[in-house]
Order: C-alpha cells, then sequence, then structure tokens
C-alpha cells in the first residue's frame, strides 16, 4: 500500500499531462494517482469520488495542469510527518510570475482569507471532505471546516509548483462571485 494517494481531479476537455509529468520526477515515489472525471459535477464532486477510493494514511489533491517541482511532495509529507499536530501541510507556488501561499499557519489570518492551496498534503482521517453545493473557494470551506474541527496547517517552507494564470477545474462562468461565495463561508463558520 502507498502512504500517499493524489487525486487529480478532470473536467470534460481536461487533460493531466503536465501534472502526470512533474509527477513521474518526484524524489518521493511512495504514492498512488487517482484520475476523477467530474462528469460534468464538478470538481468538488470529482475529488470526493476520487477521495472515496483512496486507503493511504495521506491524500493529496492536484489540479490537471500542476507543474510540481521535483523535491515538492518530499517536503510535503516530510514536513506533515515532522509536525504530528498538524493536519495538512502546504506550499507557495508561482502563477502568473507572482508567488502565492507564502506564509506560516496562523488561524486569525484564516478566518480573514485563504492563503493555502488545495494543492495540499492532508491527513486523511482528518479530510472533511469538499462541499458540493459550493461553487467557488471549495479549498477555503475545507480549511475552514478542518480549523473548526480543531486541525491546523503548517508551511513547508518554500515553494512546491508553478501553474499557468487559468480558469481551471473550479471555474465556470456562471459561478459565484469571489465575494458571494465568501459571504456565504462567513455565515457558515460565523467569520
Amino acid at each position: 500500500m502507498a502512504e500517499l494517494s493524489i487525486i487529480i481531479p478532470i473536467r470534460e476537455g481536461g487533460n493531466p499531462e503536465v501534472t502526470l509529468r512533474s509527477l513521474e520526477r518526484q524524489t518521493y515515489r511512495d504514492f498512488d494517482i487517482i484520475c476523477s472525471w467530474d462528469h460534468g459535477r464538478g470538481a468538488n464532486h470529482a475529488r470526493n469520488a476520487g477521495f472515496r477510493l483512496t486507503n493511504t494514511p495521506f491524500v493529496l489533491f492536484s489540479d490537471d495542469d500542476i507543474d510540481w517541482h521535483p523535491d515538492a511532495l518530499q517536503r510535503l509529507v516530510s514536513t506533515l510527518k515532522a509536525n504530528p499536530k498538524a493536519s495538512y501541510s502546504y506550499g507557495a507556488y508561482t502563477m502568473g510570475g507572482r508567488v502565492y501561499c507564502d506564509r506560516p499557519f496562523d488561524a486569525a489570518r484564516l478566518k480573514r482569507g485563504n492563503y493555502i492551496s488545495t494543492m495540499s498534503v492532508i491527513r486523511t482521517e482528518h479530510f472533511p471532505g469538499f462541499d458540493e453545493s459550493i461553487q467557488r473557494l471549495q479549498d477555503y470551506d475545507v480549511w475552514l471546516a478542518m480549523l473548526a474541527a480543531g486541525h491546523v496547517g503548517v508551511y513547508c517552507g518554500a515553494e512546491i509548483f508553478t501553474t499557468k494564470v487559468r480558469n481551471g477545474i473550479t471555474y465556470a462562468p456562471d459561478s459565484q462571485t469571489y465575494e458571494q461565495a465568501f459571504e456565504i463561508l462567513r455565515r457558515k463558520y460565523g467569520i
């Protein structure tokens, strides 16, 4: 049995080639890959369907256009193992020449806004599932649900991937605005 399951949600017409090639170059090798098609039901459906197939202690959700640095998985898994009180580990990434998610975990800051990528390694036993009724800020919803359950994250201290500016699998032209989605989460978690 592998230690880590990597779930790649794919929408109709999607192609995980970039992600799969970067996973081939990983220094950490104890993982399996689950490609999960959304069948028009959205990224959260695909992620949850893939998660139901896992039986590993750790899980990672990776979009299908992520170019992982060769040491990314090693950094994420070793950081999580070295911090037994943490439920997930995350790292920074570059998109469009700008760096994101490059700060240490801070629960108070997280309640004010998301700074943690979906592409994080999570302890399987602590994963609450993606809320399939939420159209935007799905990752933020997961981190807030975990925080409400007493689960915290840890920053691995490094950039772990790059990606192009794009309309990813969670984008839909008729989806909620950022402000609408944030208001839904604000009410849901009382933040």
